[in-house]
């Protein structure tokens, strides 16, 4: 068996490409800033509830005392944010205490949403008592006042002594664990030369303070234990600060197959530096960047080809439903040869079905990060981005497969969305038998 790269053949960039139109674009938009302003406020709305609502404890306060803190708590987190995001290799000492401190504010947004929803089922019931109030049975309104008022201190208890559960899972147990997904597909047209082609898949790695050394060389020894023939790594692969390249990349170096290891960059290797990353890999690793590239693979006489398509734009919600390029990539590949396509985002899955692109392999979504237990998981956050949040996808007889990811955006936190390392093991279809020699 030999391995024959040829040249990586660069398509000049279309000028023309369609964004989806992404349900809430304005609130994307502003996503960030107004999750910052919700963590603020939540984080002193939480206690003061706990205080005053479920211990019944007095609070005697001027009007300002309660207006001030979420100022001062807002201006904490745009410093505390600022500093971290400038900064590498933060001393145990002080990484932790503030990972502590943000995965708290974070959980108090969940509660508050929480405490709020509760707020609201009280109201309509208080107003549903004052209501009676104004009928010929008054007696009852009173009545259901003290009944809704303890039926709110428990509620909101048992909900944020919940959340705080799940949450401290999800910051534990949750992030911590890391799936081998393992499938076998028979994409349509897969020729008997490359029949069970072994595919290890890796994205959204997000290199930086939200992943350990340990943590991404351990990655690196159980991808190469599942003996792939390559390995593809979707885009992601540093979080946003390019001083993490020298420590990291050369772990990387580790990740080795037959017939390599390829890559595509993602919306976050632009936030770093797109030519930063590029420059790191081929620096410390042989790893092969497909920016809007395509190569060709050879088994005897036998290709394969990737295409490995840059990512557009820093609009983190919005992905792209048509391409050109992708098509101008493909044009010279004969109908008969397989090709896999490398692209982060997941979104342009229709159009690559529609060109017989034989499998897809995106990442992005991180499977929502949090999703809710059972159905597969595809009931989860990404699900407001995009119609391909995670797993596995099938069109017109071809495959789109979503990576949950190795690393974390924002918070080091999974619900029932685990890490991922997937194995796709692609085969032909059987032979038509031979029919019997006659006696």
């Amino acid at each position: 068996m030999t391995v024959e790269g040829s040249p990586e053949i660069t398509v000049p960039v279309s000028e023309q490409t369609v964004l989806s139109p992404t349900r809430w674009s304005g609130f994307f938009r502003y996503f960030f800033f107004s999750l910052l302003v919700t963590m603020s406020a939540a984080q002193w709305l939480v206690p003061v509830w706990v205080w005053h609502i479920i211990l019944g404890a007095e609070l005697r306060l001027s009007p300002l005392v309660y207006v001030l803190p979420p100022f001062l708590f807002f201006g904490v987190n745009i410093a505390l944010l600022r500093g971290m995001r400038h900064r590498s290799g933060l001393p145990a000492w002080l990484r932790i205490p503030i990972r502590l401190y943000f995965a708290s504010a974070f959980t108090s947004v969940f509660c508050c949403i929480f405490v709020l929803l509760g707020a609201g089922v009280w109201a309509l019931g208080w107003g549903l008592g004052q209501g009676l109030s104004l009928t010929p049975w008054p007696a009852v309104a009173e009545q259901l006042q003290p009944p809704l008022w303890q039926m709110l201190r428990w509620l909101s208890g048992l909900g944020i002594g919940g959340i705080l559960l799940i949450f401290v899972y999800g910051y534990t147990w949750g992030q911590a664990s890391v799936r081998v997904s393992r499938l076998r597909l028979r994409p349509q047209g897969w020729p008997h030369a490359w029949h069970q082609f072994k595919i290890a898949h890796l994205s959204d790695l997000h290199i930086g303070p939200n992943l350990s050394r340990s943590e991404l060389q351990a990655c690196v020894r159980r991808t190469n234990a599942l003996d792939p023939d390559i390995i593809l790594l979707t885009g992601d692969l540093l979080d946003s600060n390019p001083v993490y390249i020298p420590d990291y990349f050369p772990l990387l170096a580790e990740l080795s197959a037959p017939y390599g290891v390829f890559a595509c960059l993602g919306n976050h290797d632009h936030y770093a530096g797109a030519q930063a990353v590029k420059a790191g890999l081929a620096r410390h690793t042989p790893i092969r960047v497909l920016q809007d590239q395509r190569v060709s693979l050879h088994k005897q006489d036998a290709a394969l080809h990737l295409i490995g398509l840059d990512d557009r734009g820093r609009d983190w919600a919005r992905g792209l439903e048509e391409l050109p390029l992708l098509a101008e990539l493909q044009a010279p590949i004969p109908s008969d040869e397989p090709c896999i396509l490398l692209s982060h985002r997941p979104d342009l899955f229709p159009q690559a079905a529609r060109q017989g692109i034989a499998l897809t392999l995106s990442g992005h979504t991180h499977g929502g990060q949090f999703a809710l237990p059972g159905w597969g998981g595809r009931f989860n956050l990404a699900r407001f981005i995009t119609s391909f949040s995670r797993g596995l996808y099938q069109q017109l007889g071809v495959y789109l497969y979503v990576n949950r990811g190795i690393g974390v955006a924002g918070q080091r936190i999974r619900l029932f969305s685990p890490r991922e390392i997937a194995l796709i093991t692609c085969e032909a279809a059987a032979r038509p038998s031979q029919p019997a020699d006659s006696a």
